[in-house]
């Protein structure tokens, strides 16, 4: 035994800490399943539960669509013609038929608003009337009172709801729909 001089054999080894290998070693593996785990997430496709809702019941006040008026700034350079749109037609133009009801909403009243005792509320909606006969996209443009339940009644009666299309000369075509689903609590007897 040396007293004071340089440590050999397994002594040598205790006082270095954990080999540059193994930390090399966990390094690649840790590489390794962070590139799995972000291909598989990647590639994943998570997909929501559909649910379907029905409802059914309403009072219907229905309002001709609104025209909206398109300010174009002009633009420099070379104006090119954009296609033409689909014919505008006067108001009362001959073969023109604009969309009306055939089976108009009919939301049940909101438990909520009838929980609160709100005996009325109004929604504006504007939908597209589709060449088909049933309404499309719809949004609600105004509900009064708000958070009663009133829109989102109004918005699952439009799912049931069937229009005559607009026409022109018997050819059917898409349009948008302004209209306003009035609720009234029918008074007890």
């Amino acid at each position: 035994m040396t007293v004071g001089g340089p440590e050999t054999g397994s002594d040598a080894r205790r006082g270095r800490g954990v080999d540059v290998m193994v930390w090399v070693l966990v390094a690649v593996v840790w590489i390794g399943l962070s590139a799995a785990a972000a291909w598989f997430f990647s590639n994943s496709q998570f997909k929501l539960r559909e649910v379907e809702v029905r409802d059914d019941s309403a009072t219907l006040l229905v309002v001709p669509p609104v025209a909206v008026a398109r300010d174009a700034e002009p633009l420099s350079g070379p104006v090119v013609p954009a296609p033409p749109d689909r014919p505008a037609p006067a108001p009362d133009a001959e073969g023109v038929i604009r969309p009306a009801w055939v089976r108009p909403p009919a939301p049940l009243y909101p438990a909520l608003a009838q929980s609160r005792g709100i005996e009325q509320g109004d929604v504006r909606l504007r939908c597209e009337a589709l060449a088909s006969g049933d309404l499309g996209a719809c949004e609600i443009l105004s509900e009064t009172p708000q958070g009663a339940g009133f829109g989102e009644a109004a918005l699952a009666a439009t799912r049931r709801a069937r229009v005559r299309p607009y026409s022109i000369d018997g050819l059917p075509m898409d349009s948008k729909m302004v209209f306003t689903v009035r609720f009234r609590m029918a008074p007890e007897s």
